[in-house]
């Protein structure tokens, strides 16, 4: 009798099948994977953009109470209060506008704690500047980053979003090696050599009156002038990482920039202080050249320039004083760029809204 043997046995996956379905899976996660990056980074853009529209608000809401804007720097030398202190009421952050107990002050001095700015070894001044301010952070940046927490006199959180002060340098003059014919002015948040909230230096010679913009000098129209663009941080922790992203100072860099340069420009920003690179951030990318050092109780903007930054692909968020925004794109036009950071160069251009 012959017997049938029975053969039996778990179908499977050959070698080769198995690195084709690996293959697959592999082309179909990069396929997706950049639309899932995209996804996300649309709306990261539209969270920075809705933080600006907010800043944008308050700043409004602060003219309404007020009759005027905020000032650029309340004094014209470093490491000044700025627009980002006088708004915290308007965000609803009434417990660190209060801990700023020195900003309403005047009486000029040269030291710290004081009215001139925030630094002091102080315990209501650090509880106002380690206050994280969630408004003033942009998601696709890396704000907020650390600046000097370990010392008891200068630590807070560097932040993403500056007030434009014109087209030129802090005092929208047309820096030295400009050779454009373009028209270079202030903006709207203007800035004045030697300004002091006093009026007077310390001893009583008088000074320019700080500078507060009011809307009937914005002459181009509120649809047309530049209030808020954004900017990027260094990551520098310990230690100072320079005036970049320094948003609690009325400083070139920190609360405040200028359209001298298209958003995203491969031309170097001029900040006095160390660039990010300087101080070991090898990581920042936007171009930076120093002006130097700058000392404190001093006029610290003659020549100053930074720009528009972000890491939004191929533009910028930009709100313009009426409270509209839009999304600006790294090509614009240069000279409709500065045309729309100035205040009153009855320039002839159309709204920058889409």
């Amino acid at each position: 009798m012959t017997r049938h043997i029975r053969k039996s046995g778990l179908a499977g996956f050959t070698l080769v099948e198995l690195l084709v379905v690996i293959a697959i899976i592999g082309l179909l996660v990069a396929l997706l994977l950049p639309a899932v990056n995209a996804a996300r980074e649309a709306a990261r853009r539209t969270a920075c953009m809705n933080n600006l529209r907010q800043v944008t608000l308050a700043t409004i809401n602060y003219e309404s109470a007020n009759q005027e804007l905020p000032y650029a720097r309340k004094y014209d030398i470093w490491d000044t209060y700025t627009w980002v202190q006088l708004i915290l009421p308007q965000l609803e952050e009434q417990a660190a506008y209060d801990n700023y107990w020195t900003l309403p002050e005047k009486g000029y001095k040269t030291s710290y704690p004081g009215p001139n700015g925030p630094i002091g070894d102080d315990p209501r001044l650090r509880a106002a500047r380690h206050a994280q301010i969630p408004g003033y952070y942009c998601p696709s940046d890396v704000a907020p980053q650390a600046n000097e927490l370990e010392t008891a006199s200068f630590g807070f959180w560097r932040g993403s979003y500056r007030g434009c002060v014109g087209s030129g340098d802090m005092y929208g003059v047309k820096p030295r090696t400009d050779t454009s014919n373009d028209y270079f002015g202030k903006g709207t948040f203007g800035v004045t050599n030697r300004q002091s909230i006093d009026g007077q230096t310390a001893s009583g010679s008088p000074l320019p009156q700080t500078e507060a913009v009011k809307l009937r000098q914005i002459k181009d129209g509120t649809s047309k002038t530049i209030a808020f663009s954004e900017a990027l941080v260094p990551v520098i922790e310990p230690g100072w990482g320079g005036p970049m992203g320094e948003t609690i100072y009325g400083n070139m860099g920190g609360a405040l920039m200028t359209t001298y340069l298209t958003p995203n420009s491969s031309l170097a920003d001029r900040p006095y202080g160390p660039c990010p690179k300087d101080v070991g951030d090898l990581t920042y990318r936007p171009p930076c050249q120093s002006l130097g050092g700058n000392g404190w109780w001093t006029p610290s903007g003659a020549g100053s320039y930074a720009g528009a930054r972000s890491n939004h692909p191929g533009g910028v968020n930009v709100t313009l004083i009426d409270g509209s925004s839009t999304f600006i794109a790294d090509g614009i036009d240069l000279y409709v760029w500065r045309a729309a950071g100035t205040r009153d160069g009855s320039e002839a251009l159309q709204p920058l809204t889409n």
